[in-house]
């Protein structure tokens, strides 16, 4: 199993290789999963990287469907479209943004690439009313995928991502069968996402609770529980904050400039990715065939990100 950690390509390359050499001697690190939000070719960093994770557009369901009605309605502005949706006219434009990176992730020879398997609009996200149901969400996940692999040839496995919105869970038989039943890509699997989860049941009081919800969802997979090779391991635990956000806005007009302007905020205070400090997740990690353990957490600066991996590390001392 390698321990991993998550991190972004916005430093210079000179950085990126400084930064992954400091981790990888100070915290035993065995590589990275790299997110690229930059055009700068990092293929010489290759031998630290394990995996890549691509970009997630919360809204890309209609741009897929080409339904620019639905976008505008919600957004207004076409300004919005391409932070939202992968691209601002055509599903097109969203399947060769995924398309580049996939070719990307090959050339760096990486093991696995993550996707969120979800779709949620801007103003959803404050009310929890949402247009489509899981399993809208995953049939036209499947049909993105089938595309995006269409004739290509890749070694590396699709491990797909599960949240809190509508889309893959990880809670049910049901979603993950219908996935591996009409994926055409064969080398396919999940990622468990501890704090995504956690964010599913909004009654959750503690981190007791949040370990004995993850192993029951766990135990109602059955068999296909054998498909989660990697974990993104972090804790959030915001259901008293969406509670009160969802009662604030439910009825209320909804104005998108503003939603905007204060959406990265909204997220990171549902998900804020602290270390999992419950013992309890061992347990977790041991029932399944982990190969990834990845360390996603959320840091303004160095200080709080190797605080957050220490105190994650104390926790899982036998994996270190």
């Amino acid at each position: 199993m390698y321990k991993l950690l998550n991190r972004t390509d916005f430093f210079n390359s000179d950085e990126i290789e400084k930064d992954m050499q400091y981790y990888i001697s100070k915290y035993g690190f065995d590589g990275f999963e790299l997110i690229k939000f930059t055009d700068v070719d990092n293929t010489y960093l290759k031998n630290y990287i394990k995996g890549y994770h691509m970009r997630f557009f919360p809204s890309w369901l209609e741009l897929y469907n080409e339904d620019l009605n639905a976008l505008y309605e919600e957004v207004k502005d076409k300004k919005y479209f391409k932070s939202l949706c992968g691209g601002e006219n055509s599903k097109e434009e969203l399947i060769e943004y995924y398309k580049k990176e996939l070719e990307t992730a090959k050339k760096l020879e990486v093991e696995y690439v993550v996707l969120h398997a979800c779709n949620s609009k801007v103003t959803e996200s404050m009310t929890y009313d949402f247009k489509y149901s899981d399993e809208e969400v995953l049939e036209n996940v499947v049909s993105l995928i089938n595309d995006l692999f269409d004739n290509e040839e890749y070694t590396f496995k699709l491990l797909l991502e599960n949240l809190w919105w509508p889309g893959l869970k990880l809670t049910n038989k049901k979603e993950v069968e219908y996935i591996l039943n009409n994926v055409k890509y064969k080398n396919i699997g999940f990622m468990l996402d501890t704090g995504h989860m956690i964010n599913n049941n909004r009654d959750i009081k503690n981190s007791d609770e949040a370990v004995a919800y993850i192993k029951q969802n766990i135990e109602n997979l059955g068999e296909y529980k054998n498909y989660i090779f990697g974990i993104h391991l972090n804790y959030s635990l915001s259901g008293e904050y969406v509670k009160q956000v969802v009662k604030e806005h439910k009825d209320k007009e909804l104005n998108i400039e503003d939603i905007m302007n204060n959406i990265y905020i909204h997220i990171n205070s549902i998900d804020y990715h602290d270390p999992f400090e419950n013992k309890g997740i061992i347990d977790i990690i041991e029932s399944l065939p982990i190969e990834y353990l990845v360390y996603e957490m959320i840091a303004k600066t160095k200080v709080e990100l190797e605080n957050k991996i220490e105190r994650q590390d104390k926790i899982l001392k036998k994996f270190c």
